[in-house]
């Protein structure tokens, strides 16, 4: 009998080999349920991360987490001797104000049934912090130089911060299903806003820093030090995004670093079964 030419050994390993992975794709779909992905070998399970709630009561602790970074942020701000007499009058009105906001969301925080959270956001302090305070002061394991104008950067900062704290704020408006914790909310953000607005006319200088001339159809352009300025009025809308502080040495380039800032989210919340650190 002739062998049939069209059928050799080599088409015989290959039907064989689509036999046995067809066998495995069965078999895999004969183990799977419902929309779940069939699975290849002897992996373990999937662990399922733990659900967690997302209330009233995390957003309140949340932002009193932040308001407390505000605090903390400011103390080292004070504690590096830089910034002059004006800027130290704004800076202790603002702890007021942040202490102030701090204890009413505290408050608030009772009476939607939470637990009161009344320490510094860790994420902020262990993720955030470090790298633009060696911006400043300079880190030799880095090879980060220290700033050039501490005064400036300084300020700087706080500028980004109580942008970001203002975004944060009314961000949180929106989440938050009590209408009656809206007003406070709303409160607390425009303080922020106006935080950053005497910030920004302290640096730049009045009326340059009144309005960014982009939402005037012009052009921003840096100062003679290459400088972005600072505006009390830095967009047509109050915007969600990541603000930007940009401070320390300037590179080879002449280029500073930039330190983007978003607002709290599901990785930095403070959900109710977190306490304080040790």
């Amino acid at each position: 009998m002739t062998a049939d030419p069209g059928f050799s050994r080599r088409r015989f390993f290959e039907l064989a080999g689509l036999t046995s992975l067809g066998g495995v794709l069965v078999a895999c779909g004969a183990q799977s349920s419902g929309d779940e992905p069939g699975r290849v070998g002897y992996a373990p399970p999937i662990e399922q991360l733990p659900r967690v709630t997302i209330d009233d009561a995390v957003l309140l602790r949340t932002m009193t987490s932040m308001e407390y970074l505000m605090l903390d942020l400011y103390q080292w701000i004070k504690d590096q001797g830089a910034v002059d007499e004006q800027s130290t009058a704004l800076i202790d009105r603002f702890v007021e104000d942040h202490q102030a906001a701090a204890d009413e969301l505290a408050r608030q925080t009772t009476d939607v049934g939470g637990e009161p959270y009344e320490c510094a956001n860790d994420w902020y302090t262990q993720r955030i912090l470090p790298g633009i305070e060696a911006a400043v002061t300079g880190d030799e394991a880095t090879g980060t130089p220290p700033t050039e104008d501490p005064a400036t950067d300084l300020m700087r900062i706080s500028y980004g911060f109580e942008t970001m704290m203002s975004s944060a704020y009314q961000k949180v408006i929106e989440l938050a299903e009590a209408p009656e914790l809206r007003p406070t909310l709303a409160t607390l953000g425009a303080q922020d806003a106006r935080h950053s607005a005497a910030v920004a006319m302290h640096v730049t200088g009045t009326p340059e820093g009144y309005v960014n001339p982009v939402v005037l159809g012009a052009e921003e352009t840096p100062d003679e030090t290459a400088a972005v300025a600072l505006f009390a009025i830095p967009a047509s809308f109050g915007s969600l995004a990541a603000t930007e502080i940009t401070i320390g040495a300037p590179n080879a380039e002449g280029t500073q670093a930039g330190f983007p800032i978003d607002t709290p989210a599901d990785n930095s919340y403070v959900y109710n079964d977190q306490t304080c650190p040790a």
